[in-house]
Formats: structure tokens, C-alpha cells, sequence
């Protein structure tokens, strides 16, 4: 089950994995809207835009390993 745990962790267990790249993959499609509405002071959305970008691919290569390993995801 993905669920928050506690102080805005979020935990995704082992079978819920796949379901997390899909959504993972979801977000990642609407990259460009989400960085227009979340840009506060950085100097371009396309900036912001790719910040996300990096940080997603970051929680991706983890859900991605925890798939080899038949582990779940932390997000801290």
C-alpha cells in the first residue's frame, strides 16, 4: 500500500511498486504543467521544469532497484 507515513514520509511497499512508476510515469507526462504552476524564483519555468525532472528520476531509480530486490520505496 502507498500511504504517508509518519512526518510526510512516503512509503510505497514492495507489491504497490509497479503502481508507483505508473504514477511516476503519469507526472512525468505533465512535467511541463506542473513546473509552470509550482515556479517561484528561479529564472526560468524550463529551470524548475528540469529540477523536477532530476529529483523524479532520482525517486524512479529507486522504485526501479526496489523492483530487483522485491523491496518498497521510502521517501523521506
Amino acid at each position: 500500500m502507498i500511504h504517508w507515513a509518519h512526518e510526510g514520509d512516503l512509503e510505497v511497499e514492495a507489491g504497490e511498486v509497479h503502481e508507483f512508476l505508473r504514477d511516476i510515469a503519469l507526472v512525468r507526462t505533465r512535467l511541463d504543467v506542473i513546473a509552470h504552476s509550482t515556479a517561484r524564483r528561479l529564472p526560468t519555468i524550463e529551470e524548475h521544469g528540469q529540477q523536477i525532472g532530476a529529483r523524479l528520476r532520482i525517486i524512479e531509480e529507486a522504485a526501479l532497484r526496489a523492483l530487483l530486490i522485491g523491496g518498497g520505496v521510502l521517501i523521506w
